[in-house]
């Protein structure tokens, strides 16, 4: 069993947002999906293990109705409901690059974890965006010290620059001492600031960065590896496929294969998520 801790939320993706002309009108294409980094994860894993999901909705339709997606992908759903649900607008440049405006609602106060709902876990796995406010940061590292007690692997995806920035250098480098993350998945901008904030991993962490095209980078303490990337004709927009690498690379986990099978496994579950709007 994977089990995810995060958020829930609606993705509302803006396509055609590269040149907005202020105070007029901008033709776009709004496409309307389930989102949220933790969410996303699940659903891409959902087809190849058994996964569940664990997070905070608002107690609105909307929630309702986001959770009853995911449930649809085939994900155990286990939500906390108070407040209004979460959401984020993701504008797409015609590079497929997206900037995103983000209103994370009732995902930031996911507060303390029913123990139950962790039962039967065999692998955690924790986005950054989680730990940005001190109530869920709290629930997700409770949560932690609970798999890391019965000896589970966790993975932690670093998720954002601006997230990383938020929490600075001593709290990132708490952080990542009191999870000990067997793997962490980064992007190339985000492991440059890692190094900028000279935050060390814990020894023994398997850190993964992608890097578009570029071949992937599986670091571990005793060498570098690279995986080749196959180029995607026709991307429309990269939401949610790092989300999908790290679906993939688990699921490859889970079944035993090395940190190199895992990262090809992650790179073929990305490609799949390039080819159309929103996440997965």
């Amino acid at each position: 069993m994977l089990t995810v801790i995060g958020d829930l939320l609606a993705d509302i993706v803006v396509l055609g947002a590269s040149s907005l002309e202020r105070g007029t009108d901008n033709p776009v294409t709004i496409t309307h999906t389930r989102g949220g980094s933790a969410a996303n994860v699940a659903a891409a894993a959902a087809p190849a293990t058994s996964v569940r999901f664990i997070g905070r909705v608002g107690s609105d339709a909307e929630g309702e109705a986001l959770v009853h997606e995911l449930e649809r992908s085939g994900v155990e759903v286990c939500v906390q409901r108070a407040g209004r649900t979460g959401s984020i607008v993701i504008l797409v440049d015609e590079f497929a690059e997206r900037t995103m405006l983000t209103d994370r609602g009732a995902a930031a106060e996911l507060g303390p974890i029913d123990p139950g709902w962790l039962e039967g876990t065999h692998w955690l796995h924790l986005p950054l965006y989680g730990v940005v406010d001190a109530v869920s940061r709290e629930a997700l590292s409770t949560a932690a010290t609970w798999a890391r007690q019965r000896g589970l692997p966790i993975s932690l995806d670093l998720s954002s620059v601006a997230t990383m920035r938020a929490l600075g250098r001593e709290t990132l480098s708490d952080l990542l001492a009191r999870l000990s993350p067997a793997v962490v998945f980064a992007n190339a901008e985000e492991a440059v600031l890692l190094d900028g904030l000279t935050v060390a991993l814990p020894a023994g962490t398997v850190f993964v960065i992608k890097r578009g095209e570029d071949p992937v980078q599986v670091r571990e303490d005793d060498g570098l590896m690279q995986i080749a990337v196959d180029r995607v004709e026709g991307v429309i927009d990269t939401t949610g496929a790092g989300d999908a690498f790290a679906a993939g690379y688990i699921v490859a986990a889970l079944r035993g294969e090395d940190p190199a099978g895992c990262a090809a496994a992650g790179c073929a579950s990305a490609r799949e998520g390039l080819l159309r709007p929103g996440a997965l």
